[in-house]
C-alpha cells in the first residue's frame, strides 16, 4: 500500500455526487484522500513495528465483543478493539458499508454509523449508500483510509474470509499486547 496509489476514488468522484451542492471540490477531495491515505500508511507502519500486525499465524474477530485477536501458537498475543468499516468482495468488485450490512450485529452497525458523516463532509453520496457499489481493491483501501482518519483510529486490519473471499475492513480503535 503506497501513498502514490491514491487514484481510485478520484476517478469515481463525478459519479458519486449527491443531489446537493458539493462541499469539496474535486481537487480538495483528492487532497483530503491523499492526506487520509498517507496517514493510514503511517499508522499501519506503526502497528507493524510495535505490534507485529500481519505476522501472526492466526487472527480472530468476534462481533459480540468487538475484539480482534492475533494468536501465536494458539495464544492471544495482541488484542484490539475495532469498529467495522465495510467489506469488499473481490468476486463482485463491490463495497458494502458495515453500518448497512445486516450480517453485522446491530451494536457494531450503530458504532459504524458515524462513517455516514463523510457524506456531509465531502458531499459524496457514496458515503451514505447502504447498498453495495462497485469499487476495486485500491478504492476499498481508500475508503478504509478515510474511515480510519474520520474515526481517529489507530489503523486498519483487513480480515480475509476463507469461506467466500470477502475482505472485512476493521478500524482498530485500541490495541494492547497480551504477552510480554
Amino acid at each position: 500500500m503506497a501513498a502514490s496509489q491514491v487514484a481510485g476514488l478520484g476517478l469515481a468522484f463525478n459519479g458519486a455526487i449527491s443531489g446537493r451542492a458539493l462541499l469539496m471540490t474535486e481537487a480538495e477531495f483528492k487532497s483530503f484522500l491523499a492526506e487520509a491515505y498517507a496517514e493510514l500508511c503511517q499508522k499501519q507502519d506503526a502497528l507493524q513495528a510495535e505490534y507485529f500486525i500481519g505476522t501472526f499465524s492466526r487472527w480472530w474477530f468476534e462481533q459480540e465483543t468487538a475484539k480482534l485477536q492475533f494468536l501465536e501458537s494458539g495464544i492471544v498475543a495482541v488484542e484490539a478493539d475495532f469498529i467495522p468499516i465495510g467489506s469488499y468482495s473481490p468476486r463482485s468488485k463491490t463495497w458494502k458499508w458495515a453500518w448497512g450490512n445486516e450480517h453485522v450485529l446491530p451494536p457494531l452497525r450503530r458504532r459504524a454509523e458515524m462513517l455516514k458523516d463523510l457524506e456531509s463532509i465531502t458531499g459524496l453520496a457514496l458515503f451514505g449508500r447502504a447498498d453495495p457499489f462497485e469499487v476495486d481493491e485500491t478504492m476499498a483501501w481508500e475508503l478504509a483510509a478515510l474511515a480510519v482518519m474520520h474515526l481517529d483510529a489507530r489503523g486498519c486490519y483487513r480480515a480475509l474470509s476463507a469461506d467466500d473471499g470477502l475482505h472485512s475492513f476493521l478500524a482498530i480503535t485500541d490495541i494492547r499486547k497480551m504477552l510480554q
